[in-house]
């Protein structure tokens, strides 16, 4: 079949001035038209079918008898809509070329998805004389670009299903891709990116070496890790299609360790407050057994002075017998007295025995007040026996505890300062509960309470087994004020890190 003739104006016109190869060599232009790979088509005004390449008639599956004078709407199927046909007519009969994608139907019934582009041909009146349509089979890669989105929609469905957050960065740690659960984390971090929150990437190296971080989220903490791993080089920039060299991927999972550290936190704080307890029944032994012993000295001086005024120089059996007995009652006591050297004497952070202590009494306080704690410099180290000093505190929290109690119309307050001076580190203990009459007492050693309890008296044992001194008086607000002030060792001794720390 030959191609339909234009007049030399047409195809002048139709190239935008430059001479057609048609006019040139009519011979090559039909050759080349006619073995193209591209579908070609060429219709009247009326979509009628006036010619067909070979490579249009092998996609359709018609021969050239069967198309020539035949509707283009041959080809057409009911799958694309109305509407698309629609809109292609009005925009050729306008004048104007038109690219899009039809379902179109082959000869034998099947489907296939044609991008098809149609421009109009113009005679040199400026009239539509016919169209040029030009037709690719893309189904196969349709087909291929429909299974690349079902894996991009299983895989966004995985990860969204996946309870742990995920995130994907690029080579800039920019994150490209993210899961559902750690959308819902940025969310409730008031909408803060929650990752640079987490100190990546400026932390990065420490995080991937298993560093946790305690996070304030949505009025909670949270204790988070990342599990990093390098992806396989991924690229879809056309610029690296011929290259091998593409930016690299990172996949991070967020590690929600609440819970393990929550469990954690809470089996230290059991054994922490079990130590206590056995530190201040220890205490308590010892201040009871010293107090019998003062109380036996009293009748075995007495003892002691009769043996000596006896005149004649003679023994009376029954004095000597009683003050025996006596001796042995004492050195029995003694060697009963618990010792209170229970732990190796060490350096150790203020910082964490303060917040051990508020720990430990938060749950307790409940209702009934407040504790707020502060230790200046933050970095402050103390000296001695960790859980002595950890259970004198502890026992004033318990005597203002118990004075909250008796007095329920009084929330209580207490203020818990730590601060070194002079060699030594303090601990300032205030509370709003007075105490009548005002008690002072240095060295600890002179210092009773009578009427609080033991209280008092066990923080002296123990303060005193430290060298330290106590000093406690009532306040002008009416508030109770206790000191403890416990040396450091001598200066050749000092644990580096205490150099410049406590003055």
């Amino acid at each position: 079949m030959r191609l339909p003739m234009l007049d030399d104006a047409a195809l002048l016109d139709s190239c935008a001035g430059t001479p057609a190869l048609s006019v040139l060599r009519p011979g090559l232009f039909y050759t080349a038209v006619e073995q193209s790979s591209v579908a070609i088509s060429i219709t009247d005004p009326n979509a009628r079918i006036v010619y067909t390449n070979q490579a249009f008639r092998q996609l359709t599956g018609y021969s050239e008898p069967e198309l020539t004078g035949v509707n283009h709407n041959v080809l057409a199927s009911r799958q694309t809509p109305n509407t698309h046909y629609q809109d292609m007519w009005r925009t050729i009969t306008q004048g104007r070329p038109w690219v899009g994608q039809l379902i179109n139907q082959r000869k034998n019934g099947s489907l296939y998805l044609a991008e098809v582009s149609i421009s109009p041909i113009f005679s040199a009146q400026g009239q539509i004389e016919h169209y040029l349509g030009m037709h690719k089979d893309i189904s196969d890669s349709y087909a291929l670009m429909q299974r690349l989105r079902n894996q991009m929609s299983l895989i966004a469905a995985v990860l969204n299903n996946v309870p742990a957050p995920v995130i994907v960065l690029d080579e800039h740690d920019r994150i490209v891709m993210d899961n559902l659960a750690y959308k819902t984390l940025c969310a409730d971090y008031g909408g803060r990116e929650l990752l640079a929150g987490l100190g990546y990437p400026d932390n990065k190296t420490r995080l991937a070496a298993g560093e946790r971080v305690t996070l304030h989220i949505g009025g909670s903490e949270r204790v988070f890790g990342l599990s990093i791993w390098p992806l396989s080089e991924v690229n879809e920039e056309v610029s690296r299609y011929f290259s091998d060299v593409a930016p690299p991927r990172t996949l991070i999972t967020l590690i929600d360790d609440s819970e393990q550290q929550r469990q954690r936190t809470q089996q230290r704080l059991e054994q922490l407050k079990h130590k206590l307890v056995s530190g201040k029944l220890l205490a308590a032994i010892r201040e009871s057994l010293d107090a019998a012993m003062v109380q036996l000295s009293g009748p075995l001086n007495m003892l002691a002075a009769a043996r000596r005024l006896n005149p004649d120089g003679a023994v009376h059996p029954g004095l000597d017998a009683a003050w025996q007995e006596g001796q042995q009652a004492l050195a029995r006591l003694q060697l009963c007295r618990p010792s209170l050297e229970q732990e190796e004497k060490d350096f150790w952070a203020i910082g964490d025995l303060l917040k051990d202590l508020a720990d430990l009494y938060r749950p307790r306080l409940g209702c009934l007040g407040e504790l707020h704690w502060r230790c200046e410099p933050d970095v402050l180290l103390g000296w001695g026996q960790r859980h002595q000093i950890l259970a004198s505190l502890s026992l004033w929290l318990d005597r203002c505890l118990i004075l909250a109690g008796e007095r329920p119309a009084t929330a209580l307050i207490i203020q818990l300062r730590a601060y070194g001076r002079d060699n030594a580190f303090f601990f300032d203990l205030r509370d709003n509960l007075s105490l009548q009459p005002v008690y002072s007492a240095t060295p600890p050693q002179t210092f009773t309470m009578p009427g609080h309890g033991m209280e008092l008296r066990l923080i002296q044992t123990l303060v005193g087994n430290h060298q330290g001194m106590i000093d406690i008086h009532t306040q002008e607000e009416d508030g109770t004020l206790l000191t403890l002030r416990l040396p450091l060792p001598a200066k050749p001794f000092r644990h580096p890190a205490m150099i410049g720390a406590a003055e």
